[in-house]
C-alpha cells in the first residue's frame, strides 16, 4: 500500500508538471530538415511504363537528396540509390534504381499483396491533403508486389498502419547484375487531394531499405530519434508542389457476385437426441460505386455491402473482464477511415464501424446499402456516411450515420474538429453521440490533445448536456524517442454514456494515465541503436463513489540493437476490485473483492530481417488470489519468395490454488502460404482454441490480375476435438464448414 501511494502520488506530480507546458508559446520550426516546398519538374515526353527506368526524361530530372537513417544515422550509404520524381496530367511517378555491391545482396523473399516481411523495400508515403495526419503509402520489391497502406493519427499510437486498404495504382520491376529497378505510377485519381488555381502541395516521404545491409535511406532528413514508425509520419514529409493538374476524376464501378454452401449441425429443440445438419445456398450480388465530384470531393455507393466473407478474424484468449476488439476488414469501410477516428486511450472509439452489419456475437446482419461523402475545401476536412441494414433474425434494420469535419489550426500541425453519430431503427429507438476533439503542437515534439463526447440514448432520459452522459479526455505528450519521453493523460466518463456507434470497454469512472522513460541513442560504434528505461500506468476511480477500481503500472528497461534484436524486461503491479464475479471459464472465476498482484514479464524480438523470426513474450508471478504463467511465442519463416510460413502460440496457465480452481488455455495459429506469383497464391490458416476446444481451419486461394479484379475461393471449416459427454448425443466431427466463390471486377469509365 505504501508503493501503490508514493507512486500515485508522483504521477499526480508529474501530470502537474506536464500541464504547464501548456503555457509555453508555440514555436515557429518544422518538425524535420525539410526546408521550403519544393516544386516537382512535370515530365516532359511520355513515360514508357516497363520498370527500366532508362527513358530520357528520367535523365533530365535532379534525383532526390537522400539520407542515411539506419542503422547509423547520416552514415556513407553501404549501397548506392538514385530515386527521382515526377509527375504528368494523369499519374505521379515514382522512379528508384536500387544499386547493390554483389547481385547476391538483392533480398526478395515474398510475392504477397501487403507483405510486411524481411525483403527489399522501395516507395513513397504521400500525405496527399497535406494535412499532418493522414498519409497512403506505396512500396514495392523486387519480385513487383504491391503494398499499400493508409497512415493514420500522424503514424502514433497501436496499430497507425491500415494494411486493409487498397487502391489503383502499378508497379514494374526489372533487375541486372548492378542492382534492381523500379517504377511506380499512381494515378491522380487515386489520390485525394485539393487543387488552388492548378496547383497541388503535398506532404510526401520515399525510402529504400536494403534488407541484406539493415539500411534505409530516406528522403527528406528524418532523424530515428523520431521512433519506429518515423519514416511513415506525414508531419515529418517534405512538401512538394504540383503545378498544372487536370486530372481525370475518378469513376469506378465494382459490381461483385458471390456463391456457396453451408452446413451448420446443431440441436433442435424438436429433435434433442442428435445434431441436425441446416444447410444453405449462398447467392449474393453486391455494387459499390466510386465517383469523383470534383478534384477533392468524393462520393462512394454501396449496394448490398460485402461483409468479407473472405476474411477471417484471429481468435484471441481474454485475461480481462472488459471486451476484446476486432478490426475492421471489410473494403467500403477502409477508405478515409483516418478521418473518422475519434480515439480515447484503451482502444475506445465513439464510431466504431463493425458496429454496422455485425451483431453482438460477431455474426452479419445484411447491409442493404450505403453512402459516404468525403472532401476537403479551405483547409476543412469532411466525412459523411450512411447506412441501412436489413432485418435479421437476431436484429431489427437499423440506419447508421456518421458526420466528420476537421480543420488545420494555428499551424500546420494543430488541428480542431467535430463529429456526430446517430443509430435508429423503426421502432424508435435511437443513439446519438457528438463529439469536439482538438490536437495543437505547443512545441517541438510535445502536442496536447483534447476530446469530449456526449451520448444521448432514448431509453435513459438523458439531456442534451447531462453531466452524467459525457466523456472527457486530454492528454499531453512528446512524440519524439530521444531523451526524456513522457505522457500524461486524464478521463472521464460519466455513468450513463454510451455510444452504440462505438466501443467502450468500461463506464462510471475517472482514469489518470502516464508514461515516462528516458532513451540513449550511442553513437556509430555502438552495436546499441536505443535503450533506456520506461514506465507507464493508469488508474482507475469510480466516479460516483471516487474508490480506487483499477491500478496497473509497469516499469521496465528496453534495448534495441542495430541488427534489430530487441529486449523489454519488466516489473507490473495491479490493483482491481471486483463487483461482480469475474469468470475466466467454466472452470475457474475470481470472486468479489479488493486484489493486489504484481508479477515480471519479457518480450524478446529476433532479428526480423532474417528469413526466421520471432516474437517471444512472458509473464510470470501473482494473478488476483493467484499465480500466472503465460508465454506468447510468434514464429516467421520465409523459406523462399514463393513459400511463407507464420504462426503463433499462446500459453496461459492461472491457479488458484487456495479454492482449487485452475485455468488452462492454448490458442495455436498456423498460416502457410503459397505465392505462385504477384497475382495468384493460396493460404492455408489452421486456429486451435482450447478452450472451445475445436480447429478453425480456412483455405482461400485468391487470383488478383489488378487491382479491383479479384477472384476468390474460400473453404471453411469447423472441427471439434472432444466429441463424446456425459449426456446428449455424440458431437459431430465438424459443425460448420463453408465454401464459397467471390468475384469482383472494377470498370473505370
Amino acid at each position: 500500500m505504501i508503493i501503490e501511494n508514493l507512486f500515485l502520488h508522483a504521477m499526480k506530480k508529474l501530470c502537474y508538471i506536464l500541464s504547464l507546458l501548456a503555457v509555453i508559446s508555440f514555436l515557429p520550426e518544422s518538425l524535420a530538415n525539410v526546408g521550403e516546398p519544393v516544386v516537382i519538374l512535370k515530365a516532359e515526353s511520355p513515360i514508357d511504363f516497363d520498370g527500366a527506368v532508362n527513358e530520357s526524361v528520367w535523365d533530365n530530372i535532379e534525383p532526390l537528396s537522400l539520407t542515411t537513417q539506419s542503422p547509423v544515422y547520416h552514415a556513407e550509404p553501404i549501397s548506392q540509390t538514385e530515386i527521382r520524381l515526377t509527375y504528368d496530367n494523369a499519374y505521379i511517378y515514382l522512379a528508384g534504381k536500387m544499386y547493390v555491391n554483389h547481385k547476391d545482396d538483392i533480398v526478395s523473399n515474398s510475392k504477397r499483396r501487403d507483405a510486411m516481411v524481411l525483403t527489399d523495400w522501395f516507395g513513397i508515403v504521400i500525405d496527399s491533403y497535406n494535412d499532418k495526419q493522414n498519409a497512403l503509402g506505396f512500396f514495392t520489391t523486387p519480385a513487383g508486389n504491391r503494398m499499400d497502406a493508409n497512415v493514420l493519427n500522424d503514424a502514433n499510437g497501436s496499430n497507425p498502419l491500415n494494411l486493409s486498404w487498397n487502391n489503383f495504382w502499378d508497379v514494374e520491376v526489372t533487375q541486372d547484375e548492378h542492382g534492381w529497378y523500379a517504377e511506380i505510377r499512381i494515378p491522380w485519381s487515386s489520390l485525394p487531394f485539393e487543387a488552388i488555381d492548378g496547383q497541388v502541395k503535398m506532404g510526401i516521404t520515399t525510402w529504400r531499405y536494403a534488407a541484406k545491409y539493415n539500411e534505409i535511406v530516406i528522403s527528406p532528413d528524418i532523424s530515428p530519434e523520431y521512433g519506429e514508425m518515423a519514416a511513415w509520419r506525414p508531419s515529418l514529409a517534405q512538401e512538394y508542389i504540383f503545378q498544372g493538374i487536370s486530372p481525370k476524376k475518378p469513376f469506378y464501378i465494382t459490381p461483385y457476385a458471390l456463391a456457396g454452401f453451408s452446413q451448420e449441425k446443431a440441436i433442435l429443440e424438436a429433435s434433442p437426441d442428435r445434431y441436425t445438419a441446416t444447410k444453405d445456398i449462398k447467392r449474393e450480388v453486391g455494387l459499390d460505386l466510386k465517383y469523383g465530384i470534383s478534384n477533392n470531393w468524393t462520393v462512394d455507393l454501396s449496394l448490398n455491402t460485402d461483409f468479407a466473407q473472405v476474411e477471417a478474424d484471429n481468435q484471441q484468449v481474454n485475461l480481462t473482464r472488459f471486451n476484446l476488439f476486432f478490426p475492421e476488414k471489410r473494403l467500403f469501410f477502409q477508405e478515409r477511415s483516418g478521418l473518422f477516428d475519434f480515439n480515447f486511450p484503451r482502444g475506445n472509439k465513439l464510431f466504431y464501424s463493425r458496429r454496422i452489419g455485425i451483431n453482438a456475437d460477431g455474426a452479419p446482419i445484411p447491409i442493404i446499402g450505403g453512402v459516404r461523402l468525403t472532401g476537403r475545401s479551405g483547409g476543412m476536412d469532411v466525412g459523411f456516411l450512411n447506412m441501412q441494414t436489413a432485418d435479421s433474425s437476431s436484429e431489427n434494420g437499423e440506419n447508421f450515420t456518421v458526420a466528420r469535419v476537421l480543420k488545420q489550426v494555428i499551424n500546420k500541425y494543430s488541428n480542431v474538429g467535430f463529429i456526430l453519430t446517430h443509430r435508429n431503427d423503426l421502432e424508435g429507438q435511437h443513439n446519438t453521440a457528438f463529439g469536439f476533439d482538438t490536437t495543437i503542437r505547443l512545441f517541438g515534439q510535445t502536442f496536447w490533445t483534447m476530446r469530449a463526447a456526449q451520448t444521448i440514448d432514448n431509453d435513459a432520459g438523458q439531456s442534451l448536456f447531462g453531466f452524467d452522459n459525457q466523456k472527457a479526455f486530454t492528454s499531453i505528450s512528446k512524440r519524439s524517442q530521444k531523451g526524456f519521453v513522457y505522457a500524461g493523460s486524464l478521463t472521464r466518463v460519466g455513468k450513463d454514456f454510451n455510444p452504440r456507434m462505438g466501443f467502450e470497454r468500461r463506464s462510471n469512472y475517472f482514469r489518470h494515465g502516464q508514461r515516462i522513460g528516458y532513451n540513449w541513442f550511442p553513437d556509430s560504434q555502438s552495436a546499441i541503436f536505443k535503450h533506456g528505461p520506461q514506465g507507464r500506468g493508469d488508474f482507475f476511480w469510480n466516479n460516483t463513489s471516487l474508490d480506487l477500481e483499477t491500478m496497473n503500472y509497469r516499469v521496465g528497461y528496453a534495448v534495441q540493437w542495430r541488427n534489430f534484436w530487441a529486449i523489454d524486461l519488466g516489473y507490473r503491479r495491479s490493483v482491481d476490485v471486483l463487483t461482480e464475479v469475474f469468470e475466466l471459464s467454466d472452470d475457474a472465476s475470481i470472486p468479489l473483492g479488493r486484489y493486489t498482484f504484481s508479477g515480471l514479464n519479457a518480450e524478446f524480438t529476433t532479428n526480423q530481417t532474417l528469413p526466421v523470426s520471432a516474437i517471444l513474450e512472458i509473464d510470470q508471478g501473482q494473478f488476483y488470489d493467484g499465480e500466472r504463467t503465460s508465454v506468447s511465442l510468434t514464429p516467421l519463416f520465409q523459406a523462399s519468395s514463393s513459400l511463407e510460413l507464420s504462426g503463433s502460440y499462446q500459453y496461459n496457465k492461472i491457479n488458484f490454488s487456495a479454492r482449487d480452481q485452475a485455468f488452462i488455455s492454448h490458442l495455436i495459429s498456423a498460416n502457410t502460404l503459397v505465392m505462385f506469383n504477384t497475382k495468384l497464391s493460396i493460404s492455408a490458416l489452421l486456429q486451435y482454441n482450447s478452450l472451445d476446444k475445436n480447429f478453425l481451419g480456412n483455405v482461400r486461394l485468391r487470383y488478383n490480375p489488378r487491382e479491383g479484379n479479384d477472384l476468390f475461393i474460400v473453404y471453411n471449416d469447423l472441427l471439434n476435438t472432444e466429441r463424446s459427454r456425459i449426456e446428449g448425443p455424440t458431437i459431430p466431427l465438424s459443425t460448420g464448414r463453408t465454401i464459397l466463390l467471390k468475384y469482383s471486377y472494377t470498370f473505370s469509365l
